[in-house]
């Protein structure tokens, strides 16, 4: 059975949905008009996203929940501004985030690219700071058990701290977010963090501030009891985690950096 559909009414034949597609699942027929080639689609829309005459359909891709492109987009300045005034945010406010503004920000991630349209990434979400706080505490009782390391000045000071009643684990952040992988993904860690990336900027853009849970990560990929408690699904890996919640302060300034590094050949 087909999966894609020609309108031959409207369809312009320039052949920009055949040169688009990555798996050359569709070719030009003798006729002019694109064709399935036999070849397994990756269902990455690339296709039905180019058509401006919408003379193409995928019926794995239904038109009811394309999403139009908006016309005015971003300046430069106004991209490179946002991301270069990107801070990590280890001062949360009290407020708390609704669910859906983290469902909304979910959303926006769900939609990062992976390696061959995979869409396979799972999200865990700690919502609420008792939840976070709870998770904290876990995470200290595993940091207690781990073999002296590199880390161990660290950890030591970050549990003195924990019982003393600051939280430095999770910084008292209003939600906790994970990205899990399918452990057979070659490239499931990167996805992870492309996809955790994008969360991060749409958090910033509803004015939601992020930082990424080195400790949290560090603590459960020693800590079986860790990941359980996390309830990460059978056959998937914890990948990365951030903590997520409203700032208690605006940053002023975008600080200068090391020179580039780069090497052009």
């Amino acid at each position: 059975m087909s999966q894609i559909l020609v309108d031959k009414n409207i369809c312009k034949k320039d052949g920009t949905c055949v040169a688009v597609c990555p798996v050359q699942a569709i070719a030009m027929n003798a006729e002019g008009y694109p064709e399935e080639t036999g070849a397994p689609c990756i269902f990455c829309g690339h296709c039905v996203a180019i058509c401006g005459c919408q003379a193409i359909t995928h019926s794995g891709l239904p038109a009811e929940k394309m999403l139009p492109v908006a016309k005015e987009q971003p300046s430069a300045e106004a991209i490179d501004n946002l991301l270069m005034s990107q801070r990590s945010i280890r001062e949360f406010s009290d407020k708390p985030i609704a669910k859906e503004t983290l469902e909304a920000i979910l959303d926006v991630a769900r939609r990062a690219p992976t390696a061959c349209n995979a869409q396979n990434l799972h999200w865990i979400v700690l919502n609420g700071r008792e939840r976070v706080h709870e998770l904290a505490g876990e995470c200290v009782r595993q940091l207690k058990m781990m073999p002296p390391s590199a880390f161990s000045p660290i950890i030591d000071r970050m549990v003195i701290e924990w019982e003393a009643g600051t939280d430095r684990i999770l910084r008292s952040a209003t939600a906790v977010v994970a990205v899990c992988a399918p452990q057979q993904s070659p490239l499931g860690r990167e996805d992870a963090s492309i996809a955790l990336t994008y969360a991060e900027l749409a958090a910033s853009g509803r004015g939601v501030g992020m930082t990424w849970a080195g400790l949290l990560m560090f603590a459960a990929a020693a800590s079986e009891p860790l990941r359980q408690w996390l309830k990460v699904p059978e056959g998937y890996t914890l990948v990365t985690a951030a903590m997520f919640g409203y700032g208690k302060y605006k940053y002023k300034w975008i600080p200068p950096r090391k020179p580039l590094s780069a090497q052009w050949l």
